[in-house]
């Protein structure tokens, strides 16, 4: 198979079946004929998500369900890489998915080579348009990234394309989770010398953020420090 879009979701039940109609009549122009799968990685959800996410694989081949008893953003992301039958694969958000850079990183996958490409929402050409407390806390979370891990990017979480055979050895060494694991990946590939790119887009939320920044903060701080210790130290 040639690609795999991978899609983490969680009580998404207003915007799901709408938002993937879109995106697998966008992602049938980006793949040109070539074949490829969606992966929805349901995790927790309380809602009808899961039924409605039955009911897409039951109307589009495309679609494979996979559900997961707890919630966890990171934990359902690794679970659809390690499931993914592609030889590319899309990370993608319910509320954040872009063909069009899906179709530039087909590009450098293909012509230059490359293992990653991140969709950064802070390099220059990039916009950002979600509310200014997320905006500043990414960047000065990359800024901590670049100075104390020399991260040589600009963003880690969002969307991002991976090439499988040299990712997924990298992946099963992250031990993180939740909001963590982007980082870990991209920081353990850039130190395991695969080749990363970045490209920028543009960030519109299309609903209310349901990822709750708060909350995440006591464990991406943890998470950051034991992974200094061990990356670092």
């Amino acid at each position: 198979m040639f690609l795999s879009v991978v899609i983490p979701i969680h009580n998404e039940e207003e915007i799901l079946e709408n938002e993937i109609r879109k995106l697998i009549l966008a992602v049938n122009a980006a793949a040109g004929g070539r074949d490829y799968e969606v992966l929805l990685i349901e995790n927790g959800s309380s809602d009808r998500t899961l039924d409605i996410a039955k009911r897409l694989a039951e109307n589009y081949s495309q679609v494979r369900v996979v559900s997961m008893a707890k919630p966890g953003y990171g934990e359902a992301m690794k679970e659809g890489i390690l499931q993914s039958e592609g030889k590319y694969a899309a990370i993608f958000n319910i509320d954040f998915w872009d063909a069009e850079a899906l179709k530039k990183a087909l590009f450098l996958f293909e012509n230059e080579k490359n293992d990653i490409v991140v969709c950064s929402k802070a390099m220059k050409g990039a916009k950002d348009r979600r509310s200014s407390s997320r905006v500043m806390m990414n960047r000065i979370y990359n800024l901590f990234l670049r100075i104390f891990f020399n991260y040589r990017g600009t963003d880690t979480h969002g969307i991002k394309f991976l090439k499988l055979e040299p990712v997924i050895p990298v992946l099963k060494r992250c031990w993180t989770g939740a909001a963590m694991l982007d980082t870990e990946l991209l920081l353990r590939a850039q130190d395991a010398g695969l080749k990363m790119s970045e490209i920028p887009v543009i960030c519109e939320e299309k609903r209310k953020s349901v990822f709750g920044l708060p909350k995440h903060i006591p464990r991406v701080i943890k998470d950051t420090f034991a992974l200094f210790v061990e990356l670092r130290l």
